[in-house]
């Protein structure tokens, strides 16, 4: 089976791991990839348990499935190995690639002298990518740890992958943070991260071929959200007050970053913005995260005919003005508070205006 690559639309903490696991559990033995770095959490519905993934690859049943840290990732042995005996998770079935560089307390140490006016998690993600573009003889990879050796296969990840594919295997690719934090793309530099966060991106950081993909799943929220402080320009911001006004919610639920723990902004959707994620990653397919956040009657949501007629609207505009049929449709914070959609055929971009 060819690659799907699962990819964020906006600013991150769209529901990229949920999407994941979901994907993950239509499968009968995933191959699950994770990209990027300590920097950004991923959360998964585990046995009833909400548990935050910074490392390894999000799955709702990880005896299931075989796991690995892609070439282009930074790794925090301590976090990876946390991570490894909290899910209980074999040395046959994690995989890290020996290219992937390992993070430092100097690197964690820089960034938190350095980064802070950017609004950056200071986990040493980007400042571990810089020492590894330096190419001093000083950088340690995954290749040079010895825990890592012990109780991991560290091995090309992409040639194990490539053997997956050939073999029928599905290999799903869980992206990082959001589209429009990219290095390369974002729109608002230097507010970004510290790599490209597209499609193709994630491919290039695993070593897949644009044609060992098939599948691109493009997540994104009802009202999208950054991290809070001086993190960069957010149109139409509003507050979690306001959103608890919009949905009728009894309570305010705000929301907070995975790593940092900090404050989440919140804005109003941004029809346009999605329509530009589209074009650069051209997904096959739309996870829509927050329809609770609309209303809060659509929350915990598992059968399509049971959605409110406001949700339902507004899946279907999103449909007609991307192009692109929704998959997923979340309906609260759970891995399985979603409705999963009829299978649709992918429409072509150029059938809609501005495409």
């Amino acid at each position: 089976m060819p690659a799907t690559i699962v990819v964020g639309a906006q600013y991150g903490s769209e529901g990229k791991g949920k999407v994941v696991a979901l994907l993950a559990k239509a499968s009968n033995s995933p191959w699950l990839v994770r990209c990027g770095g300590p920097n950004s959490g991923h959360t998964v519905t585990i046995a009833d348990t909400d548990i935050i993934m910074r490392q390894v690859p999000c799955c709702s049943e990880p005896e299931r499935a075989t796991f690995c840290i892609a070439a282009g990732c930074v790794v925090d042995e301590e976090i990876l190995l946390h991570e490894l005996d909290m899910l209980k998770i074999p040395r046959d079935r994690i995989i890290v690639d020996p290219r992937s560089v390992l993070v430092t307390e100097e690197d964690r140490q820089t960034e938190a002298g350095s980064l802070v006016h950017i609004g950056s998690t200071c986990s040493g993600t980007g400042a571990a990518l810089v020492r590894r573009m330096s190419r001093a003889p000083t950088v340690r990879l995954s290749k040079d740890s010895a825990a890592l050796q012990s109780r991991c296969r560290v091995e090309t990840v992409a040639c194990v992958l490539h053997n997956a594919i050939e073999d029928g295997r599905d290999v799903i690719v869980e992206g990082t943070q959001g589209f429009a934090l990219s290095l390369l793309h974002g729109p608002d530099y230097p507010y970004v991260t510290s790599r490209d966060t597209t499609a193709a991106g994630f491919g290039m950081e695993v070593g897949l071929s644009p044609r060992h993909v098939k599948n691109i799943v493009m997540v994104l929220r009802t009202f999208p959200i950054r991290v809070a402080g001086t993190s960069g320009p957010f149109a139409d911001e509003i507050s979690w007050e306001e959103i608890q006004r919009i949905s009728g919610a009894p309570k305010m639920f705000a929301e907070h970053t995975s790593v940092t723990k900090r404050l989440r902004r919140v804005a109003r959707f941004d029809l346009d913005a999605v329509k530009h994620a589209c074009k650069y990653n051209y997904p096959t397919g739309l996870a829509v995260m927050g329809l609770d956040r609309l209303d809060y009657a659509d929350t915990s949501v598992t059968d399509l005919t049971k959605l409110t007629a406001g949700a339902r609207r507004f899946l279907d505009e999103l449909e007609m003005n991307t192009g692109v049929p929704v998959q997923f449709v979340g309906t609260g914070f759970g891995t399985f508070d979603v409705v999963t959609m009829p299978a649709k055929s992918h429409h072509t971009y150029l059938a809609h205006a501005g495409h």
